[in-house]
């Protein structure tokens, strides 16, 4: 099946033009980079009205099949207590990667990892398991990813290979209803929360000879705007140009850095809101 259209906006950033219903762990295709900066992962979701009901019918029931493309990687991955980032975690664990799963919700983020595939350590990458490396496992870390002090913390879980930012909050009220409290802590967790785990993680990243990864999730409304969410618009659209920008400060250390632009993704966050881009 041909895959959506998609857009490179510059060599850091896959828009995703079609606006989805559904996400699916399946469609987390791996695609040759066009430059150094562009990761091989992309979030691609479907929607009934850009493919053909028999082919979205077999899209959504048939995952693709595991590569083991991430066997050996450790991945830390915020919002992994549900929606896109469980989706991801779950892709991830399925390619090979031990994760740290990252939340707020303890009780969720337990059930997310007693789902995940067990991982394969370092040490049985090509070989024989080596009886004196401890197995590679998923953790949980609760806590508020606005937080630098949680963030120091979460430094110890090195060396992590690949970082996911995909903690978020949503709103749908006008500017001049939303509290300033709301704004604050959109902003805190959307924009701050990402900018955060991208200097305390990026930061250890430089010291791996292999570099590392980071993919940062934003939102096609920071491109378009939208009705009614001007404090979601503004704090995603920042996490576009902070990704652009900390990709030319770290690529030449070998740190990839992306960001995802995903359309509207039917998750318990987005229910029963009504973003109009």
């Amino acid at each position: 099946m041909r895959p959506l259209p998609t857009r490179s906006c510059s060599s850091q950033i896959t828009v995703i033009l079609k606006p989805a219903r559904q996400f699916h762990t399946s469609l987390i295709h791996k695609y040759p980079s066009p430059s150094r900066h562009t990761s091989p992962l992309l979030l691609k979701p479907t929607s009934p009205h850009h493919t053909p009901p028999s082919a979205h019918r077999h899209l959504s029931s048939t995952p693709l099949a595991p590569t083991g493309l991430l066997r050996g990687k450790k991945a830390l991955i915020t919002g992994s207590s549900r929606g896109i980032g469980k989706a991801i975690a779950e892709r991830f664990a399925a390619e090979g990667a031990a994760c740290v799963l990252v939340g707020r919700d303890e009780a969720r983020l337990l059930a997310v990892r007693d789902g995940l595939r067990i991982p394969e350590s370092r040490s049985q990458v090509g070989g024989v398991p080596d009886v004196n490396v401890e197995a590679a496992e998923h953790v949980v870390r609760v806590g508020d990813v606005s937080s630098g002090e949680f963030w120091r913390g979460l430094r110890k879980q090195k060396p992590i290979d690949i970082l996911v930012n995909a903690a978020g909050v949503t709103h749908y009220s006008p500017l001049f209803a939303t509290t300033e409290e709301l704004l604050e802590k959109i902003v805190a967790i959307n924009l701050l929360g990402t900018m955060l785990g991208c200097k305390m993680i990026g930061k250890t990243m430089m010291g791996n000879p292999n570099g590392g990864c980071i993919i940062n999730v934003a939102s096609l409304l920071g491109l378009k705007g939208g009705k009614g969410s001007a404090g979601y618009v503004a704090s995603k659209a920042g996490v576009t140009g902070f990704t652009r920008a900390l990709a030319a400060e770290v690529g030449k250390s070998n740190i990839r850095v992306n960001v995802i632009v995903p359309g509207y993704i039917e998750t318990d966050m987005t229910a029963g809101t009504s973003f109009k881009i």
